[in-house]
Formats: structure tokens, C-alpha cells, sequence
């Protein structure tokens, strides 16, 4: 079944600041969120009648949002502002469909931990990691390294995502004295599963303004992609 472009939203996370905020883009009209199409290499040899290519890096494309341009509206002066910005930060953005409803938080995964302390009689192990603050958030996973005795080292099985601070990391077993410290990866927008979502990044590169008579006053907002994108599909009901 088809799904109605009505009933859209346009999320975007404002890292300009000190602490990130999630803003709606208000009344936006339209948008188009571009693509990255796979660049082509050539393999062609020179006993070859036609060319041939194989699959390259892939290039982001730009995304276009149509606004009607309101100064009242404070997301239209964020905009704007994150467009004259020298450089422009690349956020996230996130794409909520009309099947749901709800809006995104944001935070952290865990990007690595460092074990400060060892500690001794270690056989099997396990490590936990506190709740993110984000309540639609997911806590991270891991698995214990040890030598025998101590442990070396702990490997990252599940990311999680909204953390706003480092997480607490607890090990546990037939041991004692093991210490560890979890560092944050990139913050990110974090998307309820209530809706469908799509996800990218990219910098917002121009808030061009249109005066045309007979008509409101329009901005096509130019933002140009980075890395690659996510189609998160509404969970089951």
C-alpha cells in the first residue's frame, strides 16, 4: 500500500551550539533527499570493442527542500544561519514518513573501550553498560578479552545509541579489580520505531530566497549529502 507524502516531517539536529537540539523544519513544501550513485572505473582492455566498468565509490548527491520562508519561524532563521556558517557543520537529518507519529532524540553510540585496570581471577567474564539517556535509545553490547587471569581487552558487539554521556561499563565474574572506560562515537539523531525513517548528513550549503509576484515569498534549501543513508522501516504492530 502506498504511503501518503502528507503528514511528513523533516527533522535536523543543530550541533551549532553548545548542546545539540532536534528542530523541525516548519512548513517545509517539498523534498528531494538526492542519492549517492556508485562511481564508475573503467576496466576496459584495449582488445575490447565496447567499455566495461566496475562498481567505484559511491558519491552523494545534494538534497532540496522547498520551504516558505518565515522569518517567525525560528527553524527558518537556524536554517539560514547553518547555511552563512564558515564552514557549515555536517548534521544529521532525518526524514519522518506520514505511516506514524513521533519525534527523534538524540545521543551517542559507543565507539571503543579502554580497559584502565585489568584486574585478577578472571576466567568467562561478561561486561554491561548503563542505559542511555535517550529514551528511545538502545543499550550497547560487548564481550570480555582476558589472558586467563586478567582482562585485555573488550570488543564492542553492539554499538547502542543515545548516550549523551559515556556510559558506565561494568564487569562482572569470578574476579575483581577490572576497570573500563567507554568513549562516544558522533552524536546522531535517534529515531523512534513508531515511523518510518530516513536517515543521512550533510551540510546545509544555500537558503536562496525567491520574490515572486503573486505569491509567498519560497526557498529551494540546498544541502549537500556526506556518507551514505538509512531506510528504517516502522516496526510491526
Amino acid at each position: 500500500m502506498s504511503v501518503l507524502a502528507q503528514g511528513t516531517h523533516v527533522f535536523f539536529l543543530d550541533t551549532s551550539g553548545g548542546t545539540p537540539v532536534v528542530t523541525r523544519a516548519e512548513c517545509a513544501t517539498s523534498l528531494t533527499p538526492g542519492g549517492d550513485p556508485a562511481d564508475q572505473i573503467e576496466d576496459t582492455c584495449l582488445e575490447d570493442f565496447e567499455r566495461s566498468y566496475q562498481s567505484g565509490l559511491r558519491t552523494p548527491g545534494q538534497a532540496t527542500m522547498g520551504i516558505n520562508a518565515d522569518p517567525k519561524m525560528a527553524s527558518h532563521l537556524t536554517l539560514y544561519n547553518l547555511s552563512r556558517m564558515n564552514p557549515s557543520p555536517k548534521i544529521p537529518w532525518a526524514v519522518g514518513w506520514s505511516d506514524g507519529e513521533g519525534e527523534p532524540g538524540y545521543g551517542s553510540p559507543v565507539k571503543s573501550v579502554s580497559v584502565d585496570a585489568g584486574g585478577t581471577g578472571y576466567g568467562s567474564p561478561t561486561v554491561t553498560f548503563s542505559d542511555p539517556e535517550d529514551s528511545n535509545g538502545v543499550k550497547a553490547e560487548g564481550t570480555v578479552e582476558t589472558d586467563g587471569d586478567a582482562v585485555t581487552g573488550i570488543t564492542i558487539t553492539n554499538p547502542g545509541s543515545g548516550y549523551r554521556s559515556a556510559p558506565t561499563v561494568t564487569i562482572s565474574g569470578a574476579g575483581s579489580g577490572a576497570t573500563a572506560t567507554a568513549t562516544l562515537g558522533d552524536v546522531d539523531l535517534v529515531c523512534p520505531d513508531s515511523r518510518t525513517w530516513f536517515k543521512f548528513r550533510g551540510y546545509v550549503s544555500d537558503f536562496p530566497f525567491d520574490f515572486s509576484q503573486n505569491t509567498v515569498v519560497t526557498t529551494e534549501v540546498s544541502i549537500q549529502r556526506s556518507g551514505s543513508s538509512q531506510w528504517i522501516k516502522k516496526a510491526s504492530t
